[in-house]
């Protein structure tokens, strides 16, 4: 098999890279913007764009196997090593595109979860601000502590 099924393979694999990195920026957008429901179907967008790169992937490892002919790991750099000519050329500038493309993605990706992280910790606090479920910390008459009952405010009212 020849390496430009190789390279068609990495070219598919770099076009969903940029269309999942596109993803991932607008989905830094809806988080900042509260947009659930639209990151609702960003997410599942993305798992749509996560399957068929790791579909992509497995024709590409194929296409690597079959070009190396050899019990070499079917890396991109293998097949780099072994290519001649333009098509060493290319591998190549795909290889670091792939690599740019992927470090971007990760990055952006960090930003994401520390906006989730952020947002959790907000809603966290929120929720202890409005129900606080420490106990009374004060002691009663004489040094012991109170014997009241405790009285549990729910959250919401419940009588219709």
């Amino acid at each position: 098999m020849s390496v430009k099924i190789m390279i068609e393979e990495l070219h598919r694999l770099y076009g969903l890279h940029e269309q999942l990195l596109k993803l991932s920026k607008n989905k830094t957008e809806m988080l900042k913007n509260n947009e659930i429901d639209a990151l609702s179907e960003v997410l599942n967008l993305e798992q749509k764009y996560i399957q068929a790169i790791s579909q992509l992937e497995e024709k590409r490892i194929e296409a690597a196997v079959q070009f190396l002919q050899s019990d070499q790991s079917p890396t991109i750099t293998a097949c780099i090593e072994k290519a001649t000519g333009t098509d060493q050329e290319e591998l190549i500038s795909l290889y670091e595109k792939l690599n740019d493309i992927m470090v971007e993605l990760k990055d952006v990706n960090e930003l994401n979860k520390q906006l989730i992280q952020q947002s959790l910790q907000f809603i966290s606090l929120t929720f202890d601000l409005v129900n606080p479920n420490k106990e009374n910390m004060n002691y009663g008459q004489n040094g012991l502590e109170s014997s009241k009952p405790k009285q549990h405010r729910a959250l919401f009212d419940s009588k219709a």
